[in-house]
């Protein structure tokens, strides 16, 4: 640096020059220096401008030597008042303050000064390094942004370093654990909040440092003791290396979810335990009115056959009589007694009906191809039915063997076909269908308690006048009935089917039909289950596909929405066919498929899906009933879809789903 000695750079005589330095030795300096020098009169003038201040403010050399300093100042002028009264008093200073380059931008610059003074203590000039901050304040005003949003934030959110010791706390922490952010800082959060953790603390730091994140519930304790679930998601902060030196956590408050989750759990279990009392109760009847049936039956099998003995003999007596008794006399009591053995069958088929209800008849057990006696039995149905009734046989061609007696699967159908035609006095359809059925575990449980394995489902279904709740929930009661029959009807089909180690089910609704549906196990030749390969369940809808569920039962609307969402789909739901094309209304919603049951108050669900197939074209629509297909197309409209019979369950409908989107 060279020296100014004498150089006046204002009025008033000039003060001695800083003694001699390597001027290189500053120009290495990577901050801005400058050397002001201060006349007697108070007048400054800049005599030193390094390259790196012509660099930061855009001035050259020749143009900053010999100004007042002030003129790069971007501050009010009480701002720069406090500041020259500021080195004024001190030999040495350091603030922060707001510059102006040559080309008019504002940075925000540190200052570091030296003062020195000649001897009679009169400020005689100063050093000044100054650095710009500009991107240090803007990374600091982005970070106290962030920092504002993240306080306000709902969940709590909390970080902390490689040390595990918190270095931020938002206010929703605060809240949630009960503890202020004073009380937390420089702490651990195991330490503080007590968390139980499902894996141990190192091995969930490690899957975060390797895959960037982490979710899942958590067990911590607040302040006050309580005890709160939360669902966690974790992320990492890294060095330039990659290293990960701390966590942000943030918690949201599920204890409420999981409670009533808890409390669903447990209800869901004690209504399990009701059904399967319910079933113990009714099966306890069913053989306690069995064994009174039985043994009822069984003398009043004697006393039919002493009545059919004696009207048989008393026939043939009557038929011996001498030719004086007159021909139309002996005519009349043949025919009274002909009555009478009527009557007698008739009896002895109510005591067969009597014994198989009491599962006390001689059963004959054999391998039995359903549709063969369906096949057999053909024209006896057509009969017992009337012409009035259109009969529709649907039988699976591969259909499996099952273990059981003919005679009594006959008698079965047989009284299934009468039902069905008491309950069509003015006409309709019958319609038997058979297929093979595979149960897994979960299924076999719902369907009441079979084991798991290959069924084989016989389906019949009238399009009658139905049942309304109250008939449908005791309708396999032993001598319930509605009408003039014994009320063993059901009951006995009832005590066939689950004798054989079957389960039958009954959907109805008043004035569109009634479906049975009998499931009987599939047995090989040692006499036991045939089991399968379960069939792949198709794979989850990652991709977001959307579904349109319509269906009138809000309980089955919620189960079906939770299964499809769960696996991976995007729901919508509607009550009825009306507030299904709202839903489908705006044009821009999506919908892949339509999901909708069949018989519903308001629209029926044929009618829905022609409505949305002509709005959407190449829209897919599955359709659930508990009625079988002829049923339901019997008289309306044909189902443009697949058909799930009800109950649905989750795999099968999954399937379904997969089968349909893919083609």
């Amino acid at each position: 640096m060279t020296q100014r000695a004498g150089h006046s750079p204002s009025r008033g005589r000039p003060h001695e020059a800083l003694p001699a330095r390597p001027a290189e030795l500053l120009e290495i300096v990577p901050c801005a220096l400058m050397e002001v020098q201060i006349d007697d009169d108070g007048h400054r003038a800049i005599t030193y401008f390094s390259g790196p201040a012509t660099e930061m403010y855009g001035y050259s050399r020749t143009d900053a030597l010999g100004r007042d300093p002030v003129f790069l100042s971007a501050g009010s002028p009480d701002e720069i008042d406090r500041w020259r009264a500021t080195f004024n008093e001190s030999g040495r200073w350091h603030q922060l303050a707001k510059h102006m380059t040559r080309d008019g931008r504002i940075i925000d610059v540190e200052l570091d000064g030296l003062a020195w003074r000649e001897d009679g203590g009169q400020l005689a000039g100063y050093l000044m390094a100054v650095r710009d901050i500009t991107a240090d304040t803007e990374q600091r005003r982005r970070l106290d942004e962030q920092a504002a949003l993240l306080q306000l934030a709902p969940n709590a959110i909390f970080a902390r370093d490689h040390r595990r010791r918190i270095t931020f706390w938002n206010r929703a922490a605060e809240q949630m654990y009960g503890y202020t952010r004073a009380e937390v800082i420089g702490r651990r959060p195991k330490d503080v909040l007590h968390t139980v953790y499902p894996l141990p603390l190192v091995e969930l730091e490690r899957i975060v440092e390797e895959t960037g994140s982490w979710e899942g519930d958590l067990i911590q304790t607040g302040k006050d003791g309580r005890q709160i679930t939360v669902e966690g998601n974790w992320g990492g902060f890294y060095d330039g290396d990659g290293r990960m030196i701390g966590l942000l956590e943030i918690n949201r408050d599920i204890t409420e979810r999981v409670a009533v989750q808890a409390e669903r759990e447990q209800a869901l279990a004690i209504a399990e335990r009701a059904r399967l009392s319910d079933r113990l109760v009714r099966s306890q009847r069913l053989e306690s009115l069995g064994q009174l049936a039985g043994g009822i039956a069984h003398d009043f099998n004697n006393l039919l056959a002493v009545i059919a003995g004696y009207t048989t003999a008393l026939t043939d007596g009557v038929e011996e009589l001498p030719s004086s008794v007159a021909a139309d006399t002996r005519g009349m009591l043949i025919a009274d007694l002909g009555e009478v053995a009527r009557a007698t069958r008739q009896a002895a088929d109510l005591t067969h009906q009597l014994l198989a209800f009491a599962r006390q008849e001689t059963v004959r057990s054999e391998p039995v191809s359903l549709n063969e006696v369906v096949g057999d039995l053909r024209e006896l149905i057509a009969r017992t039915i009337g012409e009035h009734v259109q009969l529709e046989i649907d039988l699976a061609p591969d259909l499996l063997r099952i273990q059981a007696d003919p005679g009594q699967i006959g008698q079965v159908l047989v009284n299934l076909a009468v039902n069905a035609r008491d309950a069509m006095p003015g006409g309709g359809r019958l319609t038997v269908h058979t297929r093979n059925l595979w149960l897994d575990a979960d299924d076999a449980r719902d369907r009441g308690g079979l084991e798991e394995g290959w069924h084989v489902e016989m389906m019949v279904t009238d399009t009658g006048s139905g049942m309304p709740p109250e008939v449908m929930e005791r309708a396999f009661d032993p001598f319930f009935t509605t009408g003039e029959g014994t009320g063993l009807g059901l009951a006995t089909v009832y005590g066939i089917i689950t004798g054989f180690g079957g389960a039958i089910s009954l959907y109805s609704e008043t004035g569109r039909g009634t479906t049975l549906r009998a499931l009987l196990p599939v047995f090989d030749a040692d006499h036991r289950p045939v089991a399968g390969p379960e069939p792949e369940a198709p794979p989850a809808a990652r991709d977001g596909r959307t579904i349109l569920v319509v269906e009138d039962q809000a309980p089955l609307r919620a189960i079906t929405a939770r299964i499809l969402t769960r696996a991976g789909y995007r729901v919508l739901t509607a009550g009825s066919g009306p507030e299904a094309l709202a839903v489908a209304a705006e044009p821009a919603e999506r919908i892949d498929v339509l999901l909708t049951d069949v018989v519903m108050p308001e629209m029926q669900g044929t009618t829905l899906a022609h409505m949305m197939m002509e709005a959407r074209p190449g829209l897919k629509v599955v359709f659930t009933s508990g009625f079988a297909r002829p049923t339901l197309e019997h008289g309306g409209r044909a189902l443009e879809g697949p058909l799930l019979q009800k109950p649905v369950a989750a795999a099968e409908l999954l399937r379904r789903l997969a089968d349909v989107l893919s083609g």
